[in-house]
């Protein structure tokens, strides 16, 4: 038997036992993050902050262009070739499921901290109120946003940032950055809107640093931003958790909405109609509607089972975060 059917026949056993990591969560928060992880991080970090540009997008390219041609290499119906295939498979999942991927499996914030998935309407207002007047007090100490160094704010978090090499192609995705797990890169989007780059930036941070729910790496990204020294980042943060608990009120209780916009500064009335113009320009086409099937699929493949909707679960974590102060040391 040689190597590739090897590799080949080794992607049996990687799932099964992918699937048992699954449901025994102690496994990995007891020996992943702080062992293997930690240190996949710091050697990925070492070499890829060295280059400027994102390798990992390059690296993306080249798998898929692999993939492409070995997919269309098995309609030759040849054994071999289908063994290349399995083979390729096995190799990126082993890969990706060992590098980061297994992050899926932890023990979530939610669970750790026993916070609650519903919560009352009281409960929304008194933290859409609050988040209000936060952001309002920001309005006036704010600076240009094109002035504010971005890759400056990433020296608190030591965090990998690198442009994408394909923004325009992420925006028809809606995509705003990624994080990439071979790598360890975390890639921004550099022509979405610059109110939210610095939130974004936070919630790679949060990939990076292992949490791998988009829920929890949007709240840590929220928590990051508002404890910041410089006012930008804060109304970022700010802006980011208006939005989502907006949407809440948008979808619940509708006819409360203008109550809510009314309390707001004219400047973030209109960063808020920015921001839903820019984006409406590249919502619901094609690329956006493959992408995020493909993307709901991938993340309830990975113990999401909400899949893209998980995103939206990130105003659960800031209204329950608010009504308990003693969660605050967390995340100091």
């Amino acid at each position: 038997m040689n190597i590739k059917s090897i590799f080949a026949l080794a992607l049996i056993p990687q799932i099964l036992l992918v699937n048992f990591i699954k449901n025994n969560p102690s496994i990995i928060d007891d020996y992943y993050p702080d062992y293997l992880y930690s240190n996949i991080l710091k050697i990925n970090s070492f070499i890829y902050s060295r280059v400027n540009i994102p390798v990992g997008e390059i690296l993306y390219l080249i798998l898929i262009i692999i993939l492409i041609y070995l997919v269309y290499k098995v309609f030759s119906f040849k054994l071999n070739d289908s063994v290349n295939l399995l083979a390729f498979i096995s190799i990126v999942y082993f890969i990706f499921y060992s590098f980061w991927g297994l992050n899926y499996f932890k023990t979530s914030i939610s669970y750790e901290l026993n916070i609650e998935n519903d919560y009352e309407f009281e409960e929304l207002d008194n933290t859409l109120n609050f988040i209000i007047a936060k952001i309002n007090e920001e309005v006036p100490l704010l600076q240009d946003f094109n002035e504010l160094d971005f890759f400056e704010i990433t020296s608190t978090t030591n965090l990998n940032v690198k442009q994408s090499l394909a923004p325009t192609y992420l925006l028809f995705q809606t995509v705003s950055g990624h994080f990439i797990p071979f790598t360890s890169e975390s890639v921004i989007n550099f022509d979405i809107p610059k109110i939210d780059l610095p939130v974004v930036i936070f919630h790679e941070y949060a990939h990076q640093m292992g949490y791998a729910d988009e829920a929890e790496a949007s709240f840590i990204g929220f928590m990051k931003a508002v404890k910041s020294d410089n006012a930008n980042v804060r109304y970022s943060g700010y802006f980011n958790a208006l939005l989502n608990l907006l949407n809440e009120i948008n979808k619940n209780h509708k006819k409360e909405l203008e109550d809510y916009t009314s309390k707001l500064n004219k400047r973030v009335i209109s960063d808020i109609n920015y921001n839903i113009e820019f984006w409406s320009k590249y919502s619901d086409n094609y690329f956006d509607k493959v992408q995020k099937y493909i993307y709901d699929l991938y993340l309830k493949s990975n113990n999401q089972e909400a899949g893209i909707m998980t995103y939206n679960k990130v105003s659960n974590l800031i209204i329950d975060y608010y009504k308990r102060e003693e969660l605050s040391e967390f995340f100091n």
